[in-house]
């Protein structure tokens, strides 16, 4: 065996173990910037943790400090050290972020090499839990509240969000080039790497949206961010988040749940809304394709390109949120319903027309078949009345016989 302080002289075999290693990994694995983001995020709690109650400046020097201990008890010392975690995690944080943080310290400590049993965690650590509050359903009139007091680039935003069923992650990344403008619809492609599930997908914004959307972009280049001037998602999404906080406050729509941390009122709250109109006019698997849940994507997608526009004009009525475009969607349609009445009057009148036509020519042809019979009956009544013809018959009778 290697002793340890002669590894440095293999060079190539010599592989340092580090954060950045580990982000890199993490980035080469799941190929999405959110995930990486989100590690950082972690860590960087785990760091406050660490100085908070051990007064150490970062998780890896809580790291090497168990390395000197035992391997015996590695394994212990890590169990209490999470369960701690989790706790002082949990005062300022949901369940799900305290346990989505907590196993990524996990993943980091097991890629310092400290052995961790994964049975013997799931035994003994205690996972915090949040109260089980009915989810707040966002109403017109609150999201009418919102957009009348955003500014104008904000409520491109903020209806691109509530008629496409995006993430706010993955509509900050978004650039010009991934907007169609060829069909009746705006569809947008997200690109693989702005999405959770690092899937490519479509959808579409409404009409209203595209009114807010369009003086915004006009003069913007291909490459250009819509909707933000930094090119790191992460920082855009947090400067989005906070200047909610500040419109959700202004509004006075910043209600939270009972005994919880948690607003009624997020950015996700636009996403869920849209999820659940769909839902109401599609059904659930539709829903699910639309915002991006990968296991239903497959199906949406077996549609054709004009059904799935289709579907989407049949729910955009329920995600216009705006009382003018409302009513220009009940008008469009109306005139639509008098077009087509229009059209099928004209048809039944060329129909009518055709019928007649046709009962005209048959008219013609039974009078000209009666005509026929009429002059052949008289022909045969002329050479009857003539006793020279019916000599000849009588004469070919006889010869016959």
């Amino acid at each position: 065996m290697i002793e340890r302080e002669k590894i440095d002289e293999l060079g190539y075999l010599n592989v340092q173990r580090n954060r950045d290693r580990f982000l890199t990994n993490k980035f080469n694995k799941s190929k999405s910037t959110s995930t990486v983001d989100f590690c950082k995020g972690a860590l960087l709690s785990f760091d406050k943790f660490s100085f908070a109650k051990f007064g150490k400046d970062s998780t890896e020097q809580v790291i090497e400090d168990i390395k000197r201990l035992p391997e015996s008890r590695h394994e212990s010392v890590m169990v209490d050290l999470f369960q701690k975690y989790l706790h002082w995690k949990h005062e300022d944080s949901k369940a799900s972020t305290s346990v989505a943080y907590y196993q990524t310290a996990v993943e980091y400590f097991a890629y310092h090499q400290l052995r961790i049993n994964h049975y013997n965690l799931r035994r003994d650590i205690i996972l915090p839990e949040d109260p089980k509050n009915m989810k707040h359903a966002l109403t017109l009139v609150e999201i009418r509240k919102i957009i009348d007091n955003s500014r104008p680039k904000r409520k491109a935003l903020y209806t691109v969000l509530i008629s496409s069923g995006m993430r706010i992650g993955e509509t900050m990344g978004l650039k010009k080039r991934d907007f169609d403008f060829s069909q009746e619809r705006i569809c947008i492609t997200i690109p693989a790497k702005l999405t959770k599930k690092n899937t490519e997908r479509q959808t579409y914004i409404s009409k209203e949206a595209e009114h807010y959307l369009l003086p915004l972009i006009k003069k913007m280049n291909q490459d250009d961010l819509i909707f933000s001037a930094n090119k790191d998602i992460r920082k855009s999404v947090d400067n989005e988040i906070l200047n909610f906080w500040h419109l959700r406050k202004k509004t006075e729509l910043d209600v939270k749940y009972d005994d919880a941390t948690v607003h009624k009122i997020t950015l996700h709250s636009f996403r869920a809304f849209f999820e659940t109109q769909a839902s109401n006019t599609h059904g659930l698997e539709y829903a699910h394709a639309l915002i991006g849940h990968s296991g239903y994507l497959e199906q949406y997608y077996r549609l054709s390109d004009e059904e799935r526009l289709e579907k989407y004009i049949e729910l955009e009525p329920k995600i216009t949120i705006g009382e003018d475009f409302r009513n220009q969607i009940k008008i469009d349609k109306q005139s639509k319903k008098i077009s087509e009445l229009e059209e099928n009057t004209q048809k039944i009148e060329e129909l009518e027309n055709t019928i007649q036509t046709l009962q005209n020519n048959m008219k013609k042809r039974d009078d000209d078949w009666n005509d026929s019979v009429i002059k052949l009956f008289e022909e045969q009544a002329k050479k009857f009345a003539n006793p020279d013809y019916i000599k000849k018959l009588q004469e070919n009778q006889d010869n016959s016989t």
